[in-house]
């Protein structure tokens, strides 16, 4: 039997412990999304006698008929999720390989929609993945192979040289666009990582703890500001990666907020890339199409931009502020993360529990870590790696705009560069062996190797298959010319309006890429002027579009790779948010242009 074993624990519990000393394990509930006041425990003995709990008040319950229905059903739904997508790619593998029946890989409308099924079922297997139980970079890099394999079996490539030859220009423009996002993303990550290697955010960090002075609420708005104005002059993949890494440093045992800060940050650098003709890469596209000119671009997109920023801070903020407030979900917490005890709580959901200890999660992570941190000596060393490695990463656009080099060669640049300039100065001894500096636990040994090596040991390979994986499928819709026939019925959808136009763009982008659906839009009005509002509006939607799923955006896809944020996860939480701040920003320019005339 479980008696109380005499001590209290620190929030004023009992601790409960097996009698005679025995070694009790199998201790479940009985319930399913049980709270503490109802804890059942399973017919579990350690001498054949029925474990029970001696605390009063407590009691066990069966479960109600309405949660039994519901755990039916969620096995029922992860079941046929699963076989509907598995069995859905290994059918339209067994038609190309067999090429057989004719009609479904030669007829044009059959073949749009088997890709445009395969498409939407990988990505509900992706949004399902916890349920699921199957990794997101498994289901993506098996999804794009199989498009691509039935895409190329529709140009018959054996038969006709003109086949073959549509076929390798198609692979070849997917292989260079996805090719420059991947050959970018490796630098980058690696160079965020070797300054974080070298304790270059230090500075940033200690300056940030002054600020927020113990108070978490502060820390929220900060990042997202920061990253707002980096992704106006950097990338917003550059950007949401280096929020990211300082949320790690700032909050270590604050997962939860960390998550909740992250995907601000992922909409604030969105925000902050759509006003800079350098910032997001949509209008980027535009300004060298020769669409729109900075300055007005600049005038008139930064306070829409800022406002589609600040709304979804102001509700995250507040929603985040109200969850932490919540006694019994500070409880669960407590019980929930107590290494060293007993668990009766075992709560099944998409979101993986936290691995740190909540407890007093308003004051103490945060409060301590700040005095800690402001305390903490900063280095020549420390500052030296900080500036080479935000010069680097600064010289990306600045490089891109005075020689047109692609942005992939000029991170590659940057990061050889941080590499030469710190084994030249031999500081490659600096640092831990396969200890990480930011207090989060990695998974990644990096061996015996020290500096940069080491601090590429880090980089999230599985993150990097995933974008891989999801490129290479976005990039066989287009292929196909799935998304210019979507972009076309838009158009039809929305007649001459601009902004139901823009708009629907603008959601759209949250599922598909936006780059071919500007792509497009750019092909359909080019006789629209320089400047004017459809131009403006498209690169205000596309860019902060992106932001109202997490897979809408690689600094969205960023945030589920390097904090394990899930779809479920973000779209409960983030989603509503980040729309109302999509709507908010459109409608800011609206308002613009009614005081300030077209």
């Amino acid at each position: 039997m479980l008696e109380e074993s005499g001590r209290q624990a620190e929030n004023g519990e009992v601790e409960l412990q097996p009698s005679g000393g025995a070694d009790y394990q199998g201790v479940r509930p009985r319930t399913i999304g049980a709270r503490l006041e109802d804890i059942g425990i399973d017919d579990v003995s350690t001498d054949g006698n029925r474990a029970q709990l001696s605390r009063s008040g407590t009691g066990a319950r069966e479960p109600y008929t309405c949660e039994w229905y519901m755990a039916v059903l969620a096995s029922a739904l992860q079941l046929l999720v699963k076989t509907l997508a598995i069995s859905m790619m290994l059918i339209v593998l067994f038609i190309s390989v067999t090429r057989w029946p004719r009609q479904a890989i030669d007829n044009e409308a059959t073949r749009t929609n088997l890709l445009s099924m395969l498409f939407t079922l990988g990505l509900t297997m992706v949004a399902l993945e916890d349920l699921v139980g199957v990794n997101k970079s498994s289901v993506m890099m098996v999804l794009a192979a199989t498009m691509w394999t039935f895409l190329a079996v529709s140009y018959h490539p054996n038969r006709s040289k003109a086949g073959a030859s549509i076929l390798h220009h198609e692979l070849n423009r997917g292989l260079e666009e996805v090719g420059s996002v991947i050959l970018f993303l490796l630098p980058a990550m690696g160079l965020v990582e070797s300054i974080d290697h070298f304790d270059g955010f230090a500075i940033v960090t200690l300056v940030i703890r002054k600020a927020i002075r113990g108070q978490k609420e502060r820390l929220m708005p900060i990042i997202c500001l920061l990253t707002f104005l980096l992704s106006s002059v950097i990338d917003n993949l550059t950007a949401t990666i280096l929020a990211l890494k300082l949320l790690r440093r700032l909050a270590p045992g604050e997962e939860e907020w960390r998550r909740n800060c992250g995907a601000s940050a992922v909409i604030a650098a969105n925000a902050g890339g759509a006003w800079s003709p350098i910032g997001d890469v949509t209008t980027t596209m535009l300004w060298i199409q020769g669409k729109i000119t900075p300055p007005k671009t600049v005038a008139w997109l930064l306070w829409p931009s800022f406002t589609a920023g600040a709304v979804p801070l102001l509700g995250i903020w507040w929603t985040s502020r109200e969850r932490d407030g919540d006694p019994v979900q500070l409880q669960l917490s407590r019980v929930q993360q107590r290494p060293n005890r007993r668990r009766f709580t075992e709560f099944k959901d998409e979101d993986p529990p936290d691995k740190t200890d909540h407890r007093c999660m308003e004051e103490e992570p945060l409060s301590q870590a700040a005095g800690e941190g402001l305390h903490k000596e900063v280095t020549v060393r420390n500052a030296l790696a900080l500036v080479l490695g935000i010069s680097f990463i600064l010289l990306v656009p600045l490089l891109k705009m005075w020689t047109g080099l692609p942005p992939y060669l000029g991170m590659l640049l940057a990061l050889g560069l941080f590499w030469l300039i710190t084994d030249s100065m031999g500081s490659a001894k600096h640092g831990a062996h396969g200890e990480s500096t930011n207090g989060v636990e990695d998974h990644h040994s990096p061996g015996p190797e020290d500096g940069v090596v080491a601090a590429l040991h880090k980089v999230d390979l599985t993150g990097l298959l995933f974008f891989t994986g999801v490129l290479l499928a976005v990039g066989a819709l287009d292929s196909a010319g799935v998304l210019r026939d979507y972009a076309t019925m838009l158009v039809r959808l929305c007649g001459p309006s601009p902004v139901a136009l823009t708009t629907l763009l603008g959601i759209s982008s949250a599922v598909v890429d936006n780059v071919p659906l500007v792509e497009a839009a750019i092909d359909m009005f080019r006789e629209a002027g320089v400047d004017e509002p459809l131009w403006q509006l498209v690169a205000l939607a596309a860019g902060t579009g992106g932001s109202i799923l997490s897979i809408g955006s690689i600094a969205g896809v960023t945030l589920m790779s390097m904090e394990g944020v899930g779809f479920l996860w973000y779209s409960r939480r983030i989603s509503l948010w980040a729309s109302a701040g999509f709507i908010a920003g459109i409608a800011a320019y609206q308002f613009e242009r009614l005081l300030f005339g077209a």
